[in-house]
């Protein structure tokens, strides 16, 4: 006959939350912040079991306000079973009272959209207790989640009500190592504040990790408008031209001898703006902090939140050697292991980057070390008290019973202990695994970075050819587009560039008295073009175009920029100077096509630094030079 069973499972057991604090006051004195501490859990109990027709006479009890009605008299050691296990140690002698609640679990959030079942198996306890001193009362709570060592649903992180209402209680004050617990964030905003989060980061006793919010910086932006351009249909195309922008132009070699420019104009350490030119303005923008205040309320209990103000960040880094960054959140456990998120992380979603946090927060508790000061939790309470009941008997009887009280209480303790290395050594286990696991996927990630690195390169020049093709796509359709409104006839071709690019390029009258008087074969189209490379060529030396797009000019019709010749501008200086507005202007500049035999265009100019423009002063004949006079 086969046998059907259910296996028993061995139990694990483990901590879900903890807190740890003392408690005191400036308006009552210790014993009444005591008996405070006690009737805010009794109504905390209360509350649970309200729906029982009946409760123990012990757990009634005045309000924590009416606490001056409460006698220490009235309190005692017990025990109450009903589903649900109550047991409640104290000891006058040295003023500890200790509370434990065992339950099984009955689910989370029922009858909400977040519902969970019970586990099977899963039991709570609850322990909270206090111990008198003389100036304060310290206050350690603590639950632990007990499972068979197969459960693998995962176990929420609740804290009991009971913190908060300590916390929130007028008459007490409670304190985690230097720092106030009640809902509110360290700002660090002065020397005091900064000196109480060094002593709260070294304090032995600091158990709860800290949440570090490092203010966020200002960003300086630029506004609109900026220096008047020409049309970017006629001198940019995509990725070539930036508007809006100064470009730093570095002349390769080659383009500098094609251009030839002056000595005089290289030397200029910088160029005058027109007084046409409107000036870049910024404006400065302080970032969105994150939202610390309202982390640090919903973190009572489970995390210090700590605010530093931008002025500090040096010397917390010099002091306690944590680099912090503007918009940084640090979670520092504690022992000061450290993790970083940065404002890039978060800014564009916080929201969501909040309930992430405060999950992660709240979730550290789990498992987690802590110290507890010298509070006495409930099964070290009662092996002090039995020790305590032995010293003050002689029956030799008594003595005995105590004895095997302290053995039961002892082989418990043993018990808890052993369920809880099952759970370190499962954790053990798994963290093996895991970690094999990730040794595995980390081989992966580096083959797969490889291949994506190289999948990245290829994409990068298949799409940078792309784009390149379609920049000189664009470039030579804007050419046909600008060549298409050239003039026919060679009287529109002053009123011609006026209209179109009359911002960098004047024509002295001496070019158009010349241009109208040409008798000669003129070739109307190529010396529009040569006018367009020239507009192009002062968009450049005005620096709002790039060298490569002033190559793809050049190259259209072989277009250079040459100079006129030292020994030409002197022996003919007459033939190479303009008058404007009685102001002479040398022609050191020219660029050409054709000779004379063929189709013949020169077009002489200068570069006019006060009005940042080209003056064309000769075209379209050829300029007498040494070898040759016209």
């Amino acid at each position: 006959m086969t046998y059907i069973t259910t296996k028993v499972q061995a139990l694990k057991s483990y901590p879900t939350y903890q807190f740890y604090a003392s408690a005191d006051s400036r308006t009552v004195n210790t014993g009444d912040e005591f008996r405070i501490c006690i009737l805010e859990t009794l109504r905390w109990i209360r509350t649970r079991l309200q729906e029982l027709q009946s409760i123990p006479d012990e757990l009634n009890a005045p309000e924590p306000d009416d606490y001056t009605l409460f006698s220490e008299e009235s309190l005692s050691s017990f025990s109450y079973n009903d589903g649900f296990q109550i047991d409640v140690a104290y000891i006058e002698s040295i003023g500890s009272w200790s509370f434990r609640i065992t339950e099984p679990d009955m689910g989370a959030n029922l009858g909400t959209e977040r519902e969970r079942s019970a586990v099977n198996g899963r039991s709570f306890t609850t322990e909270i207790a206090f111990l008198k001193g003389s100036t304060n009362v310290e206050i350690g709570i603590r639950t632990y989640c007990s499972e068979p060592s197969n459960t693998t649903a995962e176990c929420e992180v609740f804290r009991p009500r009971v913190v908060k209402a300590l916390a929130e209680n007028p008459n007490l004050r409670l304190l985690h190592s230097t720092c106030i617990i009640d809902g509110k964030p360290l700002e660090i905003k002065s020397k005091t504040e900064l000196e109480r989060f060094f002593y709260l980061l070294s304090a032995q006793e600091r158990s709860l990790p800290v949440v570090l919010v490092a203010d966020s910086k200002t960003e300086i932006s630029q506004s609109s408008p900026v220096m008047p351009q020409i049309s970017s249909d006629k001198f940019s195309f995509s990725g070539f031209t930036q508007p809006n922008r100064k470009l730093n132009v570095t002349m390769s070699a080659d383009l500098k001898n094609r251009f030839k420019l002056s000595d005089k104009s290289e030397k200029k350490p910088k160029e005058k703006l027109p007084s046409n030119v409107i000036k870049k303005t910024y404006s400065q923008t302080k970032l969105p902090v994150f939202e610390y205040t309202e982390l640090a309320r919903s973190l009572l209990g489970f995390a210090v939140v700590v605010y530093a103000d931008e002025k500090f960040f040096r010397q917390i880094e010099n002091k306690v050697h944590i680099s912090i960054e503007h918009g940084d959140i640090l979670l520092i456990t504690k022992h000061e292991n450290l993790e970083r998120f940065t404002y890039e992380q978060y800014r564009n979603d916080m929201q969501s980057f909040y309930y992430k946090l405060k999950k992660n927060v709240i979730e550290m508790q789990k498992r987690s070390s802590y110290s507890f000061g010298t509070v006495l939790f409930y099964s070290d309470a009662k092996l002090k008290e039995y020790k305590l009941q032995r010293y003050q008997t002689n029956s030799l009887e008594e003595k005995c019973h105590i004895y095997k009280l302290e053995n039961a209480e002892l082989k418990l303790q043993i018990n808890e202990l052993s369920q809880q290395q099952n759970d370190m050594q499962q954790t053990a286990e798994n963290l093996r695994i895991a970690q094999k696991k990730a040794a595995l996927l980390e081989n992966e990630l580096e083959a797969l970075k490889l291949t994506h690195e190289a999948l990245l390169k290829e994409a990068a020049s298949k799409e940078e050819a792309y784009r390149k093709n379609a920049r000189l796509v664009q470039f030579y359709k804007n050419m046909i587009d600008t060549a298409a409104l050239f003039p026919t006839d060679k009287k529109d071709v002053c009123s011609w560039i006026n209209e179109n690019y009359s911002e960098l390029l004047f024509v002295a009258p001496r070019a158009q008295s010349e241009l109208r008087k040409h008798t000669g074969f003129l070739d109307i189209a190529c010396l529009c073009d040569g006018i367009v490379f020239l507009a192009a060529y002062s968009q450049y030396r005005r620096q709002e175009l790039a060298e490569e797009t002033l190559s793809l000019y050049a190259n259209h019709k072989k277009w250079e920029v040459q100079g006129c010749g030292k020994e030409t501008l002197k022996v003919h200086r007459s033939d190479y100077t303009v008058n404007i507005e009685g102001k002479p202007y040398i022609l050191d500049q020219h660029i050409k096509r054709g000779v004379r035999s063929e189709e013949l265009i020169r077009i002489y100019f200068c570069w006019d630094e006060e009005h940042r423009r080209i003056i064309i002063g000769s075209m379209p004949e050829h300029l007498p030079t040494v070898k040759n006079a016209t």
